[in-house]
């Protein structure tokens, strides 16, 4: 044993001055040390596990001190040149007599005392301190990554943002809540979470510009989304609940539900209660299954004819329109996406509204009603979106406020009524 640590020990003098990354030191377990001569580190690229760091600390130990020898007066990682590399080794011979290599290690102490105390002053100064309950390793290891040492261990700067760098819970394992946690708890998923919400909560954090990184963000929250699938998050208002079925419609391409237009309308409503009434999106069809009689009750505690304006949703299977009625002028108009004109149901608007008139005793608007079909408005360019253009008609008319938006807001939009069903509010 004592001839093999010998021919290693010679070995690793010869390797410890060559231009690349050698291994050495098998009775010390296998090291990996740089042509620099900076510090030793076990397997390069493994990761070090503090289970490992104390199973072997004295093994590291006892290889650190053998690695301090060479290290040279110099600047602490100054490049080793080749003359003075043998230049050293020619010293080092000369100032230890080779009886064996038990002897060289043990005649060798108070140098290694002293490189070691250089050592653990330059950590010192990197703002760290040193603590005696933990080995010289892991003392090392825990040095920012852009300290010298850090990058002596093999830490390299990173120019790759890390799910850490992030205001917000990646990985699930912070104790406190992160940013896409908060917006899972108020939302119930990440849907109304826009690429600009993102980037200015990193601007705010970090004062830096990330757009340039906009493919890393997009992974992590893929990933973050992925792993919160299942959510039993739910929004009641008034008689209203949604559940995260019902919100999922305003995600992507979908089509939205009677549930999802009912509540926005009621949001509608509240938000101007003397002025506009919004009609459930089954009126339509209750009236031209049943008739009169069958919505008769549907106005019982309120009086239509004090309001301004009558918002109408018209669900006929697969496509969403409106019709309104202003009555201060008796107008009804028909609002469609695609341009469609479905002249039967102004029709029965247009009788339901003489019949109630004529139930709520009021003459004055059993006559002068005029129909008409309101084009040059925004227009869909799809065939999903129809559900998202009768919200922004309704709220725009009920609002008094100009159609200033197109098809290339709609996701957008979508991401802007979400989050309004979800804090039972309209935003600007």
């Amino acid at each position: 044993m004592k001839k093999q640590r010998k021919i290693l020990w010679r070995k690793g003098i010869h390797l410890a001055f060559s231009e690349k990354w050698n291994t050495g030191f098998g009775g010390f377990k296998k090291f990996y040390f740089h042509q620099h001569l900076c510090i030793l580190k076990a397997k390069l690229g493994r990761p070090i596990t503090w289970s490992r760091q104390l199973r072997h600390f004295q093994f590291r130990k006892n290889t650190f001190q053998i690695q301090k020898t060479w290290i040279q007066d110099e600047p602490f990682f100054a490049k080793t040149k080749p003359s003075l590399a043998v230049e050293n080794v020619s010293t080092l011979s000369s100032k230890v007599k080779r009886k064996g290599t038990k002897h060289l290690i043990s005649s060798s102490r108070t140098l290694l005392k002293l490189q070691a105390e250089k050592l653990l002053s330059s950590a010192k100064n990197s703002d760290h301190e040193y603590c005696r309950g933990k080995s010289l390793s892991k003392a090392v290891a825990d040095l920012p990554t852009n300290s010298v040492l850090g990058q002596a261990i093999g830490h390299r700067p990173r120019t790759e943002l890390q799910a850490s760098d992030f205001p917000m819970t990646f990985n699930g394992e912070s104790q406190s809540p992160g940013f896409l946690d908060e917006v899972m708890k108020k939302y119930g998923s990440l849907v109304p979470l826009s690429e600009k919400d993102v980037l200015g909560k990193l601007k705010d954090v970090f004062n830096e510009d990330f757009s340039n990184r906009k493919p890393f963000i997009n992974r992590e929250i893929t990933n973050y989304r992925a792993r919160h699938q299942k959510c039993n998050f739910r929004i009641f208002y008034n008689k209203h609940m949604l559940d995260m079925d019902d919100l999922a419609t305003l995600d992507g391409q979908n089509w939205l539900n009677d549930q999802v237009i009912n509540m926005y309308g009621e949001l509608i409503m509240d938000a101007v209660p003397d002025k506009v009434h919004f009609f459930n999106s089954f009126f339509h069809r209750q009236l031209v299954t049943k008739g009169y009689n069958g919505v008769k009750r549907w106005t019982k505690k309120v009086d239509l004819f004090k309001k301004s304006l009558l918002l109408i949703p018209i669900h006929l299977e697969v496509h969403w329109s409106l019709i309104t009625v202003t009555l201060s002028n008796r107008i009804i108009s028909f609002y469609d996406s695609q341009g469609i004109h479905f002249k039967f149901c102004v029709e029965n608007i247009r009788k339901y509204l003489l019949t109630e008139a004529r139930e709520k005793n009021r003459p004055e608007f059993l006559q002068g009603w005029q129909t008409a079909v309101t084009k040059c408005i925004p227009q869909q360019k799809n065939d999903s979106d129809c559900g998202v253009f009768v919200l922004q008609y309704c709220k725009c008319l009920a609002l008094e406020q100009p159609f200033q938006f197109s098809q290339e807001d709609m996701p957008r939009v979508r991401k802007r009524i979400y989050k309004e069903l979800c804090e039972c509010r309209l935003m600007d």
